[in-house]
């Protein structure tokens, strides 16, 4: 093995330590907007019988206010968006996008195409956002110093390659007449 060889398996290895740890972050803060949101209950002595309660009230419509054209206070009950159809719409806004996008960046889009995370306020909404994209494994990374990239998509600025890129199949042309060996 040569040293460019060594180097390139150094940095797959970190490479997957990285997407490990953002793993473990998106579940610390998916844990710490469980835990915000308990402690911002008015009653202090819920016990886990009762916090059934709380997880009903947390998936019920979210009030959005607005301004309207006029100034007014508009006030909006939207319901959160599946996760199904969130994931749909984070495959559209990162096959547009034309480099990763940071989880900020993400959100603005999604809520600018009528997203609805459904969290209390935008940061819990961006914790929310980081556990939501945690369960698209399968269809998002996160190219480290970058953002939320697609999955099957090269980003080789961040050095990001899907797996299996460098994999070409073999070139058959034993059929091809016009080669003469």
């Amino acid at each position: 093995m040569n040293a460019i060889e060594k180097l390139q398996t150094e940095r797959q290895r970190l490479v997957a330590r990285l997407a490990e740890i953002d793993k473990i972050l998106c579940q610390y803060e998916e844990l710490q907007r469980i835990a915000e949101t308990y402690l911002a209950a008015d009653d202090t002595h819920t016990s886990l019988a009762d916090s059934g309660a709380n997880l009903v009230e947390m998936t019920k419509p979210q009030e959005a206010h607005h301004s309207d054209r006029t100034g007014n206070v508009v006030h909006e009950t939207r319901r959160k968006t599946s996760m199904d159809e969130f994931e749909r719409v984070v495959v559209d806004v990162l096959t547009e996008a034309e480099s990763p996008l940071n989880r900020a960046a993400l959100y603005k889009a999604l809520v600018d195409r009528g997203v609805v995370i459904g969290s209390s306020n935008e940061n819990a909404d961006l914790n929310t956002l980081s556990a939501r994209m945690s369960r698209m494994k399968e269809k998002v990374v996160n190219v480290s110093g970058y953002g939320y990239w697609l999955k099957d998509r090269p980003f080789l600025r961040g050095g990001y390659k899907p797996e299996g890129a460098n994999d070409t199949p073999p070139l058959d042309i034993s059929g091809d007449e016009n080669l003469n060996w």
